[in-house]
């Protein structure tokens, strides 16, 4: 891969004191499959009392250049040229949000745009560990 044409985003943990919060971060699940985004919200409400909002690809774009932090949680079914486009917005304004892909398969790109990457085919455990660690991190 040509080095020349990574994109590198500083990334700032959960320890940082800028970032330290007393409430969740709020929720946006982001893909095109209504059946599951609507598993994943029901999971997470499920298991936690945090506010999940799903929507697609072209609803989220009006929200990526909100300052407020966020835990965004993107489909890897969305495609790739969007899905770039959607995090480095999300990054852009709003450097304190964190990004999760949550994919069967591995990303057909550079992985570091994310925060983290939970592989779906996976029990949902590993989605709730990452949301509880992102979204709840003081």
């Amino acid at each position: 891969m040509d080095l020349a044409n990574v994109l590198e985003f500083p990334r700032t943990g959960p320890q940082d004191k800028v970032c330290a919060r007393s409430s969740p971060l709020g929720i946006f699940s982001i893909g095109r499959d209504a059946e599951l985004l609507r598993q994943r919200e029901q999971t997470i409400r499920e298991h936690s009392d945090l506010s999940v909002r799903s929507m697609n690809p072209e609803e989220a774009e009006s929200w990526t250049r909100s300052e407020k932090p966020r835990l965004w949680i993107f489909c890897g079914s969305i495609e790739i040229s969007r899905l770039v486009y959607l995090a480095c917005s999300v990054r852009r304004y709003s450097r304190h949000s964190r990004l999760v892909l949550d994919s069967a398969r591995a990303p057909g790109f550079e992985g570091s745009l994310f925060d983290c990457i939970v592989r779906s085919d996976q029990e949902s455990g590993a989605l709730l560990e990452v949301v509880s660690r992102f979204a709840l991190a003081a």
